[in-house]
């Protein structure tokens, strides 16, 4: 009996491991096109990824590390709801996944839900302290939030989890420049810079943080580096046109604006960057040609609406120079310039109370030349009851 029973065991737990083996087989394989998919996003091939997360979740629907890359893969491709609905797979399947909780957050800040963003990227934090990545998105929806100090906070607590980890520098050297700390900006690019040399967009970063000190030579240097590392990269040689348009030389300007736009003709950055040069030179019609192509490409770009409204007033054609003030305002409804200049267009038309109506916004803006353009209204025009 004793002799029976153990040849029973014995076929049971043979039966067992048959089971089993192919279970773990089927694991590996799915996990083989997660891995595959990683290598082809890595390689900007998205589709092929997509269809490589499929493949995996067609061998385990239950593989919650295919449903959320899947969805960052669609993420890549703007189908956010979609994402969004494989992070919430993916957390329904393993709820303490934190990758699934960041990449939430990610998708939710596609959609502009930012305190939803905020909730995932937490969640994923209080799972996995140490998870740099996390960290750093949390610091980025602080950000577009508007919590400067907190966003600072969480990217200075990613950069420490993770020596190697050059993202957060970056973002940080991003938020200093935009509150015009340049020094502490600068030192963060540099630091980015140091983790890889490669990094082509620093060099970038670091050559317009330079330009705003007055630093061009060195603004130069840093994109001239950025230029030999990846000699095909339009934004580098546009960005090298600004500083030498910043220092006067706007045929040195010219040329590296042109040279942007041979690599990329459908940068709106580059045409709009050259129309600044040629309304520089006095050739307007050539600026207004840019700017409208910049539009075109980009209707939100910022100040192309205004700068194309000046070169219009410039050529005399005050209609146009109005609606474009006017659209820039509707992009910027606090940009005092363009609120003095359209009251000065409408005024030499003898439309009065539409520059009434904006040397006063212009004047509450605290634009330096507000009072002279109403001294210059009074002696002809009333000011209309508000």
């Amino acid at each position: 009996m004793r002799n029976l029973n153990r040849r029973g065991r014995f076929c049971i737990i043979c039966l067992c491991i048959f089971m089993v083996m192919p279970t773990v087989a089927m694991g590996q394989e799915a996990r083989e096109h997660v891995r595959r998919g990683l290598v082809f996003v890595r390689q900007g091939l998205v589709d092929s990824a997509i269809e490589e997360y499929k493949k995996a979740l067609e061998i385990d629907p239950n593989l919650a590390l295919a449903h959320t890359n899947l969805g960052a893969a669609y993420d890549l491709k703007g189908l956010h709801d979609q994402a969004i609905e494989e992070h919430k797979r993916a957390l329904s399947i393993n709820p303490n996944l934190a990758l699934a909780h960041t990449y939430l957050g990610l998708s939710y800040e596609y959609r502009g839900m930012l305190d939803e963003a905020i909730a995932a990227h937490r969640k994923a934090v209080e799972l996995r302290p140490d998870f740099a990545m996390a960290h750093n998105n949390l610091g980025l929806a602080y950000a577009k939030k508007g919590l400067i100090g907190q966003a600072i906070e969480e990217l200075k607590t990613a950069a420490a989890l993770s020596p190697e980890y050059y993202d957060p520098h970056i973002n940080l050297g991003s938020i200093y420049e935009q509150q015009g700390l340049l020094d502490e900006a600068i030192a963060c690019y540099q630091k980015a810079l140091e983790i890889n040399p490669e990094l082509v967009l620093v060099y970038n970063n670091l050559g317009i943080a330079y330009s705003k000190k007055g630093m061009f030579k060195e603004a130069e240097e840093r994109l001239q580096k950025g230029i030999e590392r990846q000699p095909n990269i339009a934004l580098t040689y546009t960005n090298l046109g600004m500083v030498y348009y910043l220092q006067g030389k706007l045929d040195e300007a010219i040329a590296q604006h042109r040279k942007a736009l041979e690599l990329n003709p459908e940068l709106p950055l580059a045409h709009s960057n050259l129309a600044l040069a040629y309304a520089q030179k006095g050739q307007l019609q050539e600026a207004i040609e840019g700017f409208k192509r910049a539009i075109d490409l980009n209707p939100r770009l910022p100040m192309v609406h205004y700068n194309l409204g000046l070169a219009y007033s410039q050529k005399g054609l005050l209609n146009e120079a109005i609606e474009e003030y006017r659209k820039e305002l509707q992009l910027a409804p606090q940009n005092a310039d363009a609120h003095l200049n359209l009251a000065v267009a409408a005024y030499l038309q003898g439309k009065y109370d539409l520059a009434w109506t904006h040397v006063r916004q212009a004047e509450r803006l605290q634009h330096p030349k507000a009072a002279q353009i109403i001294d210059i209204l009074k002696k002809v025009s009333q000011e209309p009851p508000s």
